[in-house]
């Protein structure tokens, strides 16, 4: 039998688990929001809701930015920002090459 490995570094402290925590939840409403989206479209607004699907897929999005915000504060130690913003222009970069749609040139934004 071999032994069980024990990580060595400190585990997340209670105020990191919550964050990471509340992480996952919005990253779950923000896809469940999405999917909603494609499912039904874009301004349809479901039965009892004030809001469309893209009203409810933003105001989402602004919650998961505000716990990625909180967790890119220097007093908490579980992002790396200038890995977050490298990674963002890659992520553009590939983006632009394999995706298999063009943008419409005539998207208004209302």
């Amino acid at each position: 039998m071999t032994e069980k490995f024990v990580t060595p570094e400190p585990l997340p402290t209670p105020y990191e688990r919550e964050l990471l925590t509340i992480l996952i939840e919005e990253a779950a409403e923000v896809q469940q929001r999405a999917t909603k989206m494609l499912r039904f479209g874009i301004h349809e607004v479901q039965p009892g809701q004030p809001h469309t699907n893209r009203e409810r897929l933003s105001i989402e999005l602004g919650d998961l930015m505000a716990v990625i915000t909180m967790s890119l504060e220097p007093d908490v130690d579980l992002i790396n920002a200038a890995i977050v913003e490298n990674q963002i222009e890659k992520k553009i970069i590939k983006l632009e090459k394999f995706m298999q749609s063009s943008k419409p040139e005539d998207v208004v934004d209302d």
